[in-house]
């Protein structure tokens, strides 16, 4: 079984915007960021900023109204921000690739 509930929600709430630290646009919706995935001519489709991560799956989609005001149409999943990988492989050492040798950091 998937360890996230899956729901669907339709809303007309207008969305808030913000910079990430890289500078790019971020949506900021229910005290967490999602970043642009994709867009269509109508649609942009946003991810949870933590999906590299975690195994959360949460989706937002945004659309122009008539104003020209960017509104939620629809969010998808929970946030579930448990980690995709244990930090089991804490003490392995650090290799780096260099002239053909690789060296252990420690």
């Amino acid at each position: 079984m998937w360890p996230f509930r899956a729901c669907t929600t339709t809303c007309r709430q207008l969305a808030v915007f913000g910079t990430g630290q890289r500078g790019r646009t971020v949506l900021l919706f229910q005290n967490e960021k999602f970043v642009k995935n994709r867009c269509s001519a109508s649609r942009t489709y946003w991810i949870c900023s933590r999906k590299d991560v975690t195994v959360c799956r949460a989706r937002v989609v945004t659309a122009l109204d008539k104003n020209a005001q960017a509104r939620i149409i629809k969010c998808t999943y929970e946030h579930d921000h448990s980690r995709k990988f244990p930090n089991n492989n804490v003490n392995l050492p650090v290799l780096i690739k260099r002239d053909k040798k690789c060296l252990s950091l420690e």
